[in-house]
């Protein structure tokens, strides 16, 4: 019951928080109105805090996925890409790596869990990769249902720029995560359920996300 509640949980997070993206993304570009004030300046640091969090950990977990099924060759070349965003300090750079990964993995990723081999293989993973794989797929589930309130955060500090033009600029990388929103919340709630119910199929407890669950990237690891 908990699984299913949860599949229509996520799908009424895809459907609900649609129509904000978009109505900031139009807001930004012509027509907002004023919004609550305030330090616009700390209002987009505070949103690309969270939009990291959340896009780190989406992109951490794609690569953990991925490379656990992945072959030699595979493996050496998401390697270079998890190093890079582990590495990496920048605030900017961090957005710009992770939704990279997010584009280039989510596929692949999305295939592998529903494949008609994907029991088989995961069965094949050692206990301490599949417990990475469930983790994974908890993390992608936590970070869709904590989008919607970066969204509306996002949403705001756009409605605020009616108020003072001269804060467009400021604002520009609020569009960008709420682009990256837009483009990857509707794919999640399949990768979820179909991630959730295989590693059901395996044994192995990947947990009930919540949007009250905390957020922690963790760099992936690899099959020796």
């Amino acid at each position: 019951m908990k699984f299913k509640v949860l599949t229509v949980m996520l799908a009424l997070v895809v459907s609900t928080s649609a129509n904000a993206q978009f109505g900031a993304l139009g807001g930004l570009m012509g027509g907002a109105k004023g919004g609550g004030g305030g330090d616009v300046g700390a209002q987009v640091v505070a949103f690309n805090e969270e939009a990291n969090l959340i896009s780190k950990t989406v992109a951490f977990a794609l690569i953990q996925i991925v490379g656990a099924r992945g072959d030699k060759t595979k493996i050496a070349d998401i390697k270079v890409v998890n190093d890079s965003l582990s590495k990496s300090t920048d605030t900017k750079e961090i957005g710009s790596i992770s939704g990279s990964i997010i584009k280039t993995n989510f596929a692949e990723a999305d295939e592998l869990l529903k494949s008609k081999d994907a029991k088989a293989k995961m069965e094949s993973l050692s206990p301490e990769m599949q417990k990475k794989v469930a983790q994974s797929i908890f993390a992608v589930g936590v970070s869709a249902l904590r989008m919607p309130g970066a969204i509306n955060q996002g949403k705001s500090i756009i409605s605020s720029v009616g108020a003072n033009p001269m804060n467009i600029a400021k604002v520009l990388p609020v569009k960008d995560g709420l682009s990256l929103y837009a483009d990857v919340l509707p794919k999640l709630p399949t990768l979820v359920s179909t991630g959730l119910q295989l590693m059901r199929d395996v044994k192995v407890e990947a947990g009930n996300p919540t949007a009250e669950a905390k957020l922690a990237p963790e760099a992936a690891s690899f099959p020796e």
